[in-house]
Order: structure tokens, then sequence, then C-alpha cells
């Protein structure tokens, strides 16, 4: 049997043993309140009815109220209205037997604002499981939800900028593949955002149309992404199965690190610059078959005018390269390339005074010539008028020239072109053949595949000419 003195022993070990556990207790508890106190999120616990008790220094930060005054109140006096019926869900299920549940919430501060936050909230139960309330650690996520909307919102400013722009504009990943595409390029080809995006960029509905372009796309992103800026003229697919001419350029988009994060291939229209081209190409080709005309023309008249005297072939020349020039000048300014058969009448006859062009009477049909008809009836105006002014009806005060044209009622149409001098003195015919001579009737027969003739009235000189319609006027 234990004498005394192990009994004593013994009693002072219990004693020993149960003062070290109430300390590492004491120590413990002191530890953990530290550690709520000190915990950057909030802490809050209730019982089963809601009502709280227990909160930590950053949650009565978070809501305004300090440590008493909380603890009179329940989780739902401080819930927001549009937040009760989810938190009343999830204490539900809570009670239901689930350990754990995350919401996003807003709790009303004592101020009246509202604290936007995300709570972490577990069961608190008893050894048997019966529940006994909850614990929630609560983030508040104000900043983050007004980031995110920052974000959102600039991403929609972003959007609208994009789709209300005149470019056609997108984004690549490095390998080719669409990520985004602006309003401006769908609907362009009435496409769909889910037509095209995650599709490989040549695979897409602007480009399939055509190997080589799918080939030099292929290429221009390959470069793209190792750094290089991409452009190049190109020509897309857009709705109804038509092309439309593109500037499309390719630009590589750096990280922080210098590495290709993404590209952004962006288009402008050029439709219209490309017709301007043609039609310049077009023009430089008409004005070189032009001058060659001009020039055939120019020689034929040295050869054929021979002149008697040099004085005489100086003042004949110029004035038939004044009658070139005036036809030459109507039709650039013409923006049509054709011109009208009266202003072109009107225009051979500008170099008389007023009193001829009063004594001139133009008669026909509204009808434009092609350029090369111009040409060819124009220097027969001015050889007429010319004549007219020498030797005929226009040398005089009293004479007229009537002016009279038609076209033939019935397929194949023909224009007949009737210049009448009256009233002037008495015309023969000249003893030799001239170069207006040559004019009036070789030339518009090799031109204009049309006949004429010439008669010297006792009234007046007559000319006429009868040529095939689609030959002369312009369409």
């Amino acid at each position: 049997m234990p004498n005394a003195h192990d009994k004593i022993q013994e009693a002072h070990l219990q004693t020993t043993t149960h003062a070290e556990s109430a300390d590492h207790f004491t120590r413990d508890q002191s530890r953990l309140q530290r550690i709520i106190a000190q915990m950057p999120a909030g802490l809050v616990e209730t019982d089963l009815h809601g009502r709280i008790t227990l909160v930590n220094p950053r949650w009565c930060e978070m809501i305004g109220y300090c440590e008493a005054e909380l603890q009179t109140k329940t989780i739902w006096d401080l819930t927001a209205p549009d937040s009760l019926a989810a938190t009343h869900a999830t204490v539900a299920a809570l009670v239901a037997g689930a350990d754990h549940a995350q919401i996003e919430k807003h709790y009303l501060r004592k101020d009246g604002t509202q604290l936007q936050a995300s709570s972490s909230v577990n069961a608190l139960r008893d050894a048997s499981g019966q529940f006994l309330g909850i614990s929630a650690i609560v983030v508040d996520i104000s900043a983050r939800l007004e980031t995110e909307a920052r974000l959102r919102e600039t991403e929609s400013r972003l959007r609208q900028i994009l789709d209300h722009t005149n470019s056609l504009i997108g984004v690549l990943a490095p390998d080719g593949t669409l990520i985004e595409a602006n309003l401006p390029a769908l609907e362009l080809a009435g496409l769909s955002r889910d037509d095209v995006i995650g599709r490989k960029f040549w695979d897409c509905f602007w480009w399939s149309h055509d190997p080589a372009e799918i080939e030099r796309l292929k290429a221009a992103v390959a470069d793209a992404a190792g750094g290089e800026v991409q452009r190049y003229d190109a020509l897309v697919r857009i709705r109804e199965d038509e092309r439309l001419a593109i500037d499309f350029s390719l630009s590589p988009v750096l990280d922080d690190h210098g590495r290709v994060s993404f590209l952004v291939p962006s288009a402008f229209d050029i439709s219209a610059r490309k017709r301007s081209e043609e039609r310049l190409a077009f023009a430089m080709r008409e004005v070189n078959h032009r001058s060659k005309n001009l020039l055939a023309v120019v020689q034929s008249m040295v050869r054929q005018m021979q002149p008697a005297d040099v004085a005489d072939f100086v003042r004949d020349f110029g004035g038939r390269l004044r009658a070139l020039s005036a036809c030459q000048d109507l039709l650039v300014h013409s923006p049509s390339e054709k011109l009208d058969l009266e202003t072109l009448i009107r225009a051979q006859l500008a170099h008389f005074d007023t009193d001829v062009a009063q004594r001139l009477q133009l008669h026909g049909p509204a009808l434009d010539v092609t350029p090369e008809a111009a040409q060819s009836l124009g220097m027969a105006i001015y050889e007429l008028a010319t004549n007219a002014a020498k030797y005929g009806a226009l040398r005089g005060p009293g004479g007229r020239v009537n002016v009279t044209w038609q076209i033939s009622g019935e397929a194949p149409y023909r224009l007949q072109l009737y210049w009448q001098e009256t009233a002037g003195p008495s015309v023969t015919a000249p003893q030799r053949r001239g170069f207006g001579s040559v004019v009036l009737e070789d030339m518009l027969a090799m031109a204009l595949s049309a006949q004429t003739e010439i008669r010297f009235q006792q009234t007046g000189l007559e000319w006429w000419l009868d040529g095939p319609l689609d030959q002369i006027a312009a369409r």
C-alpha cells in the first residue's frame, strides 16, 4: 500500500499537470484571439437563430458597428434586402446538413451604405452533429467588383468604338486563330461572331474563296507572329459572293517581355482608289491613242496642204491646229468622254465674231458623238466655216449658214448632216483640189465610213454627209 509520502507526491503531480494544462489552454486561447483580431478578413459567428455571438475587429471596421452593437443584432439585420433570399437559402442548406457554402451578397453598414462581400460560411455543430449556428469569413470585394465594372465599361466602350469605325478590325492569336472581329467586318460579309470566332483566319468566309489569298495570308500571319508588321492590297469576299479590294495590314502586339501576344488585322476599303487607278490607266491609254491619232492627222495635214507661200501655210496650218485644239479642249473637259454635236459645231465657229454667230442657224436632235467622230466632224466644220469666210456666205454681211442634221427612222440608223450657205456670193468649184476637199471627202469617208457630197450652187455652197450612226454616236 502506498504510504502517506507517495500519496502526497501523486497529489502534487496531479496538481502540476492540471496547472500546466490550464496554462496551455490559456496560451492557446490567447493565440487564437490574437489571430482572430489580426485577420485581414472579417469574422462573424451566430447562434442557430442568426444572433451574432462573435465578431473580430476587422468585421467591426467593415460594417461600421462596434462589437457591443453587433452583439445586439442578427445576421438578417445586416443583410441588404436584395440579398435576403440568397442568404436564407444558404443558411437552410447548412441546417439541412451542408458543411460549407460560398455566397456573394450585400451587407448594410451603419451609415446606410452597402458592403459588397464574399462570405465563406461554415456550419457550427456540437459533437452529436446538432446545428448550433454559422461561422463566416467575410472579404470585402467592392474594389474587385468596381474594377470588373470598369473593365466591362472599358470593353464596352472599346467595342462601341470598334463597331462604329469605318475600318475592318479583328484580333488574332499568334497561330492565326480569330479571337475577335468588329461589327463592320461581320456585317460586310453577312456573318455572325459564331461563324468565325475560334476559326483560323484563312478558313473564314472573307478569305476562303481564293487559294492564293489564303497562302499569302498564312505567310503574313507567320511573319507578323515573328514581330514584323505586314501590309498589302488584298481581295476579300463579301455578301452576295462579291469581291472587295482592301488595304490590309497585320500588326503584332507585344507583352511586357517583348513576346508577341496577339495580332491585330485591320483593313480599309480601297475600291474607290482601285477604280481611280483603273480610270487613270484607261485615260493614259486613251491619251496615248489620241496623241498618235493627232500626230497622224497633223502629218497628213502637212503632206496634203502643199502651200505655195510660206506665210499662207503658217496661217492656214495654225488655224487648223487651233481647230484640233478646240476639239481636244472639249473632250478633256467632258466628264463622259463624249461631245454634244451642237456644242462641237459652235466651238469650231468660236473664232469668228459675234455677227457671224448670229448668222448661223443649227437644227437637229440632241446627239452625243464619240471622240474619234468629234475630231473628224470638227475638222470638217472648220474647213467649211473657213471656206465660207473666205469665199462664201460668211464673207459678206448678208450671208447665212444653216446646219441641220437628222437620224434616219429605220435600222440600221444613219446620221444625215447638211451644211447650206445662202445669200452669199456666187461660188464655183475650185481649180485644184485642196486640203479642205481632202477633209470633207476622203478623211470622213475613211474615218466614219460616211458618204459625202459638195455642190457649188449659185446661191452658195452645199455639203451633205450620210454615215452609219453606230460609228458616230457615243453609247
